[in-house]
């Protein structure tokens, strides 16, 4: 048996997004001398869309769902307490603030058991009152886990603002296989799904549609855009909770004048030939951690244009490898998209430093190696640092 055995818990709905990617990629990938991983996804019993179960399958994890009746559920927390006894789990990861809230719970239950407790900040996406409400709730209760991780320094920054002591935190970029993401030769695309020629100029999203993603202003930076490209195509791939969000915005894009060259094809699963269609990346978010899109895009060379939301701004050279603009800049978003446009020589450069980017600096392997020696310091493999000390700099 390993020294770490690893409960990775996660609540989310129907797909997930790009934390999960990351933590079943993870599972799949860490090093089974080092680290057992039992990963547990709690889900509401009403969402029949829910399909992470059988992609955990498919790679073959030791997989757990738990269905949820109610907001806190105690069938649940009884099923992840004989989970931690089963497997002996002495380290339970939380991503979200409801596997915060059971994690902690738990630990108050079975104190005659010691685990450690880590939770990975993604970000607080949701606006409005509840979005505040569990953010803070998630802040209270990382403020009692023995270590916390933040996808970037912008999240850092925000979670010491609200009283989080900075030496309780570890940045820890996401990262991307970039074996497995790279620009193929002569792939299918999306372009061929949806009838559109090789020469069409196509701006394209991959993400949840709701409303952090302010794709409002993507709309009618595209519509800026349309004028003077006439022949331009805009997709915007992925779903949202419901379909409000999305009738909201196929309205605004007829009241643009765009609606015949907007696409929204869906949720896809299978994304290499939706980037391999795209020839700028548009973000304009509100909202983010770290967003596994951006990185994706990225190693497939696709130059970006996105908002200086938290963590994108670590992701994108301004300059470089995209374009970084304020959000809800409608102006200077879409003159973003027109010089990649106009350029097609920067946008190609633009596209090969992106790739270039992500394969020194944001590399899947790197972090897994990074994460397991945190791992490790946490179950006590590595002597606890001294009062006032932080983790060892080879995680940070």
């Amino acid at each position: 048996m390993a020294n770490i055995r690893l409960l990775e818990l996660r609540n989310t709905y129907k797909w997930g997004g790009g934390p999960d990617k990351t933590i079943l990629l993870s599972a799949a990938r860490h090093n089974r001398d080092v680290v057992d991983v039992i990963v547990v996804y709690i889900r509401d019993v009403r969402d029949h869309e829910f399909s992470i179960t059988a992609k955990a399958k498919d790679m073959g994890l030791t997989f757990y769902e738990l269905e949820e009746r109610g907001k806190l559920d105690l069938r649940v927390l009884r099923a992840l307490r004989d989970i931690v006894i089963r497997h002996d789990i002495n380290l339970i990861h939380g991503h979200d603030y409801k596997s915060d809230l059971f994690a902690y719970l738990l630990r108050r239950w079975l104190r005659q058991r010691h685990f450690a407790l880590l939770s990975t900040a993604h970000a607080w996406v949701m606006l409005g009152p509840r979005g505040a409400l569990y953010r803070q709730m998630d802040l209270w209760l990382m403020k009692r886990f023995d270590h916390l991780l933040a996808v970037s320094h912008a999240t850092k920054d925000e979670m010491v603002t609200a009283g989080v002591a900075p030496a309780l935190i570890t940045v820890l970029h996401n990262g991307i296989d970039t074996e497995e993401w790279r620009p193929r030769v002569n792939m299918p695309t999306l372009r061929d799904e949806l009838g559109l020629a090789p020469h069409v100029p196509v701006f394209g999203y991959v993400g949840r549609i709701m409303p952090e993603k302010d794709l409002e202003t993507w709309l009618r930076a595209a519509a800026v855009v349309g004028a003077r490209y006439p022949d331009a195509q805009f997709i915007l791939v992925g779903e949202g909770r419901d379909s409000s969000i999305l009738t909201h915005l196929q309205k605004l894009a007829a009241e643009l004048g765009i609606a015949a060259r907007v696409h929204f094809p869906g949720y896809r699963s299978h994304l290499f030939p939706v980037y391999a269609a795209f020839d700028v990346f548009v973000l304009t978010s509100r909202r983010e951690g770290l967003p596994n899109s951006v990185l994706e895009a990225m190693a497939m060379g696709v130059p970006v244009v996105t908002t200086d939301v938290a963590g994108t701004k670590e992701l994108v050279a301004d300059g470089a490898t995209g374009f970084v603009l304020p959000q809800g800049d409608v102006h200077g978003i879409a003159q973003a998209m027109l010089q990649l446009l106009d350029d097609t020589p920067l946008r190609h450069a633009m596209g090969q430093a992106s790739r270039k980017r992500v394969e020194q600096d944001f590399s899947f392997t790197g972090r897994l190696q990074r994460i397991e020696a945190l791992y490790a310091h946490l179950v006590g493999r590595v002597p606890e640092p001294r009062q006032g000390s932080s983790v060892p700099q080879d995680v940070r």
